[in-house]
């Protein structure tokens, strides 16, 4: 009886996007979760019938009445070592019309697809962003986006890695990429992110404070003034593609204690965030003391050099890399 009820349902099957029963199975069945197929019916049903083939063995399920709307689930044995099944529904409305369908269900056990992007390393050398994954990986769908969002380029590339770190190629040229949108794949599901590798340097003049303050004074505004209108020329082209945030670096010369010049050089980089926001940057701004961290001209202790007395201002979708120069720091929110 079971062999002439997996003829007849094969040979009636037909696409399950063409008729009305809705289908849904769990991909990744968790811990001791069984495979099990759900069907939900749009009209009453009078009776539900499905045969479940998977490893050589077979399972067959009779339902009678489902209300319309009603979920039904049939679950059977977990095997791991099977990842495949295929079932055939056959349903009857209460109308006395008919609906056949065979699905091919894939399945996986253990972890399901995931990114951390939380370590993720863009390495514009290599052309390469690491990211962590949870599971295998087989392809990357990859978009890169340059400014106003205009597509740079477009691929879909082969990838045997994971779980663990694996290097997603980059795609479109370096000094161009603003965002990259992957999607990475498995045979059982994907996982898609976006990242932004992009950072610049603003070109400005330094503003000169008073000795030992962090008052910025009247006739240093024009300089903060050419600084804003860079920023928003930068908001205007890349502001509709990544959140574009701006990062001020205190820095200070090697004059006096280490300490405090690192609290002058944070007072210094919140003033000038302060100004900018004030005069209308309406972009989100992070500042940090580095003191004597970042010298431009390195020298000995207590030395008065003018160069080492500044603040970096880099825009970006994330912190600045390592290869702006700067070490991982908590940034501080305006």
């Amino acid at each position: 009886m079971l062999a002439a009820a997996l003829s007849l349902f094969f040979a009636l099957s037909a696409p399950a996007d063409a008729g009305e029963l809705a289908f849904g199975y769990s991909a990744n069945p968790g811990p001791s979760e069984k495979p099990t197929l759900i069907i939900t019916p749009p009209r009453a049903l009078s009776e539900l019938t499905v045969v479940v083939e998977a490893g050589g063995e077979s399972w067959e399920f009779t339902k009678g009445a489902v209300p319309a709307g009603q979920a039904v689930r049939f679950s059977w044995e977990r095997d791991t070592s099977i990842t495949q099944a295929t079932a055939w529904v056959s349903a009857v409305f209460s109308d006395q019309s008919t609906e056949e369908v065979s699905l091919p269900l894939r399945f996986v056990y253990g972890e399901p697809l995931k990114v951390d992007l939380s370590r993720a390393v863009a390495d514009v050398k290599a052309r390469t962003l690491e990211v962590q994954v949870t599971a295998p990986v087989t392809t990357a769908e990859i978009i890169a986006y340059g400014a106003h969002k205009a597509v740079l380029s477009q691929k879909t590339v082969e990838i045997s890695g994971g779980p663990g770190r694996i290097a997603v190629p980059w795609v479109g040229s370096p000094s161009e990429v603003v965002l990259l949108d992957v999607k990475l794949s498995n045979d059982t599901g994907w996982a898609g992110f976006t990242y932004s590798p992009w950072f610049l340097d603003i070109p400005h003049q330094d503003v000169l404070f008073p000795s030992n303050e962090a008052e910025i004074l009247a006739d240093e505004a024009p300089k903060l003034q050419r600084t804003l209108e860079e920023l928003e020329a930068v908001l205007d082209k890349y502001g509709d593609v990544v959140p574009v945030k701006l990062y001020i670096a205190g820095c200070t010369d090697t004059v006096g204690d280490a300490g405090h010049n690192a609290e002058l050089s944070r007072r210094r980089a919140r003033a000038i965030a302060a100004w900018l926001r004030d005069h209308g940057y309406g972009g989100p701004i992070l500042y940090h003391g580095f003191g004597e961290g970042l010298l431009a001209v390195p020298t000995g202790d207590g030395v008065d050099e003018a160069a080492n007395r500044r603040a970096l201002y880099l825009v970006g979708a994330n912190p600045p890399p390592a290869s702006a120069g700067l070490p991982p720091v908590s940034w501080t929110s305006l």
